[in-house]
């Protein structure tokens, strides 16, 4: 057969996949050791794609990442049990020990290396492996982030292995905190090959659920050859161009070593401490060690900086500050105009009271002057050498003193100090020193160690820094961050900075910046960034003292100025133990000085505040950074106000007793209306808002709280109007917390609500007696980024709440009364022990999930007896309403359920006595009642074994109620289900209008009405993604029929051909799925008319299914007056005149069929032509399988592959 070239070229196309599987030839020929050295040598880097290199800037210094999102990069396990790592996501196993979501997409979708839950009671070790790598930097740091919050692993470590040796870079037994933890070690410079392997160890006690996400190695790649260097550089002998700085430093920036060769830097005086302390002398305090030496679990050094190996000597000091170690050089001459320049690399690890002092000691013409400070660091600069260095140029003899201080747990160490040419000895160094008398201890006061003496008080170190004044003169609130950096001390704010960048304090007429401090003073100072000696990270950190508690007002101003580039910023983050949480962020660069406020809120001690600027001050233009006028306001945490007592709230004014929890870096906002969002009170005023997006939340949820509240009455009735919209928004809870108990679940709705406010009532009991103090709080727990949570009109009133409009039985029972017998239980299936009940619930359709259930076996309810459940009383009803529930019964008869309305006397309105089966029912009755009225569900029992009745989501929605699985979705969704399955990655229909605004694309008008007033069903298919996943709209379960007819409305908006929806029509039953109608398409502006004919033998669903069939691109599918018409065959539609467009009813099977017979008829002559052609290519390889439509056709039946088929599991 003879086919065109196009048309060749195009089924060759389809039969061998999409480009992702496309073979591209690859010249690139590197030797072994060029191999993932983090080096891009070949184009596109693919000599490091096994390495962690995914499309990361090759530009030196660019960290090779690796989030596991396409494969292990390269890592792989080594263990040799059953206990083992595997690439895994949350979804997969939804109610493990291990992380909810991944951390770099923050939801279920994302993956992760993750160690499998083992049973065994042995001990057992996981080890994951990297890449075999080749050399790395100086500055080589590895960064991951682990989660090991369930406390199920006994220990953790991080070993690299290089030649014979294995250093141990990080070890930890715990204490595990909740969520994901960032790990930063160095690896400092590694010749030759090398690999890290990361090991999770159990115990007979712990299955060790230990998960690692987003793993990065930055600042490991070796400069590469320059034919020529900037000025000022220095030209390696490999060709290589280093700065001037990084000459005889002790550390190979060549990577050829000839920065360091002996004879280029023999004009310098090294002390490695390797065979002993070379000039310097030192008091008590100092040890000469090595790492081999040093304590596990602890801050002890991993290695030493000289030999980068746990065998080299190091100078480690665990003095205390009443006797500090001092270390001294000899005396020198005067080196004026020369300067005599000291490198030195120092360990600050383990504790923030810490700290290492260089002094210099001057020899005036008379007696000794005193000591001058040059350099100060303090607190905790992570488990790394760090590199600093001071210039001296002094007139007079003098010696360098270096004084070391520990905190509790704390290590300071030093290494590889550097004297330069200038630093010549005196000949004689007879006589005392000349920093010794001056540095011996100070007389220490009557307070014990660590407390402040005021007066005649001593304040212990948990109430400094706590908003509440202790001393007379307020002395222990004084250096606790409000600041205008006049005085040295800053405030108590210290540099951490370890690289190239440092915080420092600075006059404003020193040139750069504004030219004035924030108060317009030339002579003033403020907080500024400067270039540093550091080699490691390039961000400069500056953090406050310990702070806290602090109240829920507590906010911090500033003052600050910001001149970068698009790489640059300046951030304010709250660090509490191992978490950062970023709080603030610079706008944009500005030349002047700007304002700005901080809300902190209510934040548990301790807490500490820091400031986080990068910068490139060598870079083009001006860059610059700085902050003045610290202040810290309304942080006392125990001052009272009237507005901590009002719970009622519209949050017009401002937040009113409502404050936000600080459980992650989610946060309530109060935002005013705009765009597609508006406030329930006024349609145009303010509203309480949580947007994961806004900022980038990594967390699981937020906290909105209440003061602590003293109850008035026994009874009060909370009532609110929350919003709960988009595909995938997650879960908003009321709870009510009282001071040693557990927090009380009041009320929760999961899901998409449609994008309309809704009322939403708790009663809230109290025990007067008690006089026990309580606090309400909203959690707002998100699935995703897809959605928003809102709330407004907040009010609280005494007595009881009328009975709930919507009740699902997973926070309480609704107010709900089971009488005397108490036969009727709230339960669920999470252990999978329960003796009866369904297995799963119909909220969630998880074993989590809660219901109501009657056991009506013999032994609990005898033949012929009633069990009652009672709702408390509904407000009367001003119109017709219509209540459904769904139930469920056991396979054995179990009886009759009875659905009464008890008004002034009871009525029945419904009787149920089908058998049984594995499916939740929907069931609905029509109410009408001009009084207070309850509901009455009513059960009588057949005396069968393992027998029950189950209950769960009612609803009381105003109108009657629609025929089952018919829908024009003016009030509602009506029986259809929107909520995503219980899989992987789940998303939801949703509900909206016309009218009303929406942060997705949406039919302006509904077709029931025709108007912008109506409503409709709506997926926005963008969120998918590429490859992305449907989401499912059910109906209820529907009896078996020989011919019925569906009919239906819907809507594809869709811009362009390239960008494609699909909307399939499928029925679900116990023996699988089966596509029944579909449709694809980009028109816009119309909807269409679709009818399919449905038939099956057994009980069955009917599912429409929103895909993507293209490119990601904002297009929703709506659905609009849904009819089923059981027992009525389809008749086909009249040519409609007009815009309106009709699907005409193809079967499915015999079109797919023909189709798919053709492409297989194509496909074998291309085969043909191919072979006879001799140019088949890719022998050996299995090309993927073709499909149409992601259906495959057999002879009897349309089925979905199981790899579809797999996320859908069968109705429970």
């Amino acid at each position: 057969m003879m086919l065109s070239g196009h048309l060749s070229a195009l089924l060759l196309l389809l039969l061998l996949g999409s480009p992702s599987r496309s073979w591209v030839p690859n010249y690139c020929r590197t030797p072994s050791e060029a191999i993932c050295n983090f080096v891009c040598d070949c184009w596109g880097c693919t000599d490091e794609a096994h390495c962690g290199y995914h499309g990361t800037s090759n530009s030196l210094g660019a960290p090779f990442t690796c989030n596991f999102e396409q494969d292990t990069c390269g890592w792989r396990d080594i263990s040799t049990s059953g206990y083992s790592w595997l690439r895994d996501r949350a979804g997969a196993t939804p109610e493990g020990p291990g992380p909810h979501s991944d951390h770099t997409l923050g939801t279920d979708m994302g993956w992760f290396m993750a160690v499998g839950t083992h049973r065994g009671k042995e001990a057992a070790t996981a080890a994951l492996r990297s890449a075999v790598m080749h050399e790395a930097a100086p500055t080589c740091e590895l960064r991951f982030w682990y989660h090991a919050g369930s406390g199920d692993v006994a220990e953790l470590r991080l070993e690299l292995t290089h030649g014979v040796e294995t250093m141990v870079l990080w070890q930890s037994a715990g204490p595990w905190h909740p969520g994901w933890q960032e790990l930063m070690v160095t690896t400092g410079r590694i010749r030759g090959s090398f690999w890290v392997t990361l090991s999770a160890t159990r115990n007979a006690t712990h299955r060790s659920a230990v998960a690692l996400d987003d793993l990065a190695f930055q600042g490991c790649g070796l400069p590469v050859p320059q034919a020529s260097c900037p000025l000022g550089h220095y030209h390696c002998t490999n060709q290589a161009c280093v700065e001037p700085h990084q000459l005889c430093d002790r550390e190979d920036n060549c990577g050829d070593g000839s920065d360091e060769d002996a004879d280029f830097c023999s004009q310098h005086t090294v002390t490695d401490f390797e065979t002993g302390l070379g000039p310097w002398n030192h008091s008590d305090g100092w040890t000469k060690n090595h790492s081999t030496d040093g304590p596990p679990f602890s801050a002890w050094p991993r290695q030493d900086h000289s030999q980068n190996s746990a065998h080299g000597s190091f100078l480690v000091s665990k003095a205390d500050p009443s006797d500090p170690a001092v270390l001294f050089s000899p005396k020198f001459q005067a080196s004026d105009p020369q300067n005599c320049s000291l490198v030195f690399y120092h360990f600050l690890h383990g504790s923030e009271a810490g700290q290492l002092r260089l002094f210099l000691q001057t020899q005036g013409p008379g007696n000794p002057e005193g000591p001058v400070l040059l350099r100060r660091r303090r607190g905790e600069l992570r488990a790394a050498w760090v590199r600093d260095r001071v210039d001296i140029q002094s007139k007079h003899p003098f010696q360098i003193v270096l004084v070391g201080e520990t905190g509790p747990g704390g290590v300071v160490g030093l290494d590889d100090l550097i004297l330069s040419a200038y630093c010549r000895p005196v000949p004689d160094q007879s006589g005392q020193p000349l920093g010794l008398p001056i540095l011996s201890p100070q007389p220490q006061d009557f307070c014990e160690p660590g407390h402040l003496a005021c007066g005649d008080l001593c304040i212990p170190t948990e109430q400094l820094c706590d908003f509440e004044q202790q001393c007379p003169q307020g002395e222990d609130e004084q250096e606790c961050g409000t600041t205008d950096f006049e005085l040295p001390l800053a405030g108590g704010w210290e540099d951490t900075s370890v690289g190239r960048l440092q915080w420092v304090r600075r006059q404003a007429q020193d040139g750069g910046g504004p030219g004035t401090d924030a108060s317009g003073a030339t002579a003033g100072h403020f907080l500024s960034l400067k270039p540093a000696w550091g080699q490691l990270t390039p961000e400069a950190r500056v953090l406050s003292a310990p702070l806290g508690p602090s109240g829920p007002s507590c906010e911090l101003r500033m003052a600050y100025y910001f001149q970068g580039d698009p790489q640059g910023f300046l951030a304010l983050a709250v660090v509490e133990g191992s978490n950062r949480e970023l709080v603030w962020q610079a706008p944009i660069s500005s030349s002047g000085w700007q304002w700005d406020s901080v809300l902190l809120g209510a934040r548990q001690r301790p807490f500490q505040l820091e400031l986080v600027g990068q910068l490139d001050l060598e870079g083009p233009g001006q860059q610059g950074a700085g902050v003045d006028q610290v202040t810290m306001m309304n942080c006392n945490p125990t001052a009272a106000t009237e507005k901590n007592t009002e719970v009622s709230c519209n949050f017009e004014r401002d937040t009113c007793g409502w404050h936000t929890g600080h459980l992650t870096d989610a946060h309530w906002h109060r935002v005013d209306s705009h765009g597609p969002q508006h406030d329930h009170t006024t349609g145009q005023g303010y509203f309480m808002l949580l947007d994961p997006t806004v900022p980038p939340a990594r967390g699981p949820g937020a906290y909105l709280l209440t003061q602590l509240q003293a109850p008035a009455v026994a009874q009060e009735c909370l009532s609110f109007w929350y919003h709960l919209y988009g595909p995938q928004i997650g879960t908003l809870r009321l709870a009510l917390r009282r001071k040693g108990e557990v927090d009380e679940l009041l009320w929760s709705r999961s899901g998409t609500q449609g994008n309309r406010w809704h009322q939403a009532w708790a009663t809230l009991h109290h025990q007067l007696d008690s006089g026990t103090k309580y606090q309400l709080l909203f959690e707002g727990l998100r699935d995703g980024f897809h959605g928003t949570m809102a709330l407004d009109d907040v009010a609280v009133r005494p007595g009881p709440c009328w009975a709930p409009k919507q009740c699902s039985f997973e926070d309480s029972d609704c107010g709900f009364s089971s009488g005397a017998q108490g036969l009727w239980r709230r339960q669920n299936n999470a252990t999978g022990q329960v003796a009866w009940g369904p297995h799963t619930d119909h909220t969630t359709q998880t074993p989590q999930g809660s219901y109501m259930v009657v056991d009506m076996s013999p032994k609990s309810l005898p033949r012929g007896h009633k069990a009652s459940l009672t709702s408390k009383e509904h407000r009367p009803l001003a119109q017709p309403a219509c209540l459904t529930f769904w139930y469920h019964l056991s396979l054995q008869n179990p009886g009759t359920l009875r659905v009464l309305v008890e008004e002034a006397e009871r009525q029945q309105v419904l009787s149920v006595s089908a058998q049984g089966g594995f499916a939740w029912r929907l069931g609905s009755v029509n109410v009408q009642a001009e009084q207070a009225w309850r509901v009455v569900f009513e059960v009588v029992a057949t005396g069968q074994e393992h027998s029950y009745v189950a209950l769960d989501d009612l609803l009381l929605q105003d109108g009657p109620c629609p025929q089952p699985a018919s829908c024009d979705f003016e009030a509602g969704l009506c029986g259809w289900n929107h909520l995503p399955w219980p899989s992987l990655g789940g998303y939801s229909w949703d509900w909206s209008g016309g009218d009303i605004p929406s942060r997705y694309p949406q039919p302006p008008e509904d077709h029931t009405l025709g108007t912008k007033a109506g409503h409709f069903a709506l997926f926005e298919t963008g969120v998918l993604g590429p490859g992305g996943r449907a989401a499912w709209l059910r109906s209820e379960p529907l009896p078996p029929t020989t011919a019925s007819c569906l009919h239906f409305w819907y809507h594809m908006g869709f811009p362009e051909h390239f960008y494609k929806g699909e909307l399939r029509v499928l029925l679900h039953s116990a023996q699988g799925q089966l596509t029944v109608w579909g449709a694809g398409g980009h028109r816009r502006h119309q909807w269409l008319e679709g009818q399919v004919e449905v038939a099956s033998t057994e009980e069955f669903q009917i599912m429409f299914e929103a895909t993507l069939g293209g490119q990601p691109v904002l297009g929703p599918i709506a659905l609009d007056d849904v009819e089923y018409l059981p027992g009525q065959r389809c008749q086909l539609p009249a040519p409609i005149q007009g815009d309106k467009a009709v699907d005409t009813l193809v079967p499915a099977a015999v079109g797919g069929a023909l189709f798919l017979l053709l492409l297989v008829l194509l496909g074998l002559a291309v085969r043909h032509w191919l072979r006879k052609k001799g140019g088949w290519p890719f022998q050996g390889e299995t090309a993927p399988t073709s499909s149409f439509d992601n259906i495959l056709f057999n002879s009897d039946q349309v089925t979905l592959p199981a790899t579809v088929t797999s996320d859908v599991p069968s109705n429970q």
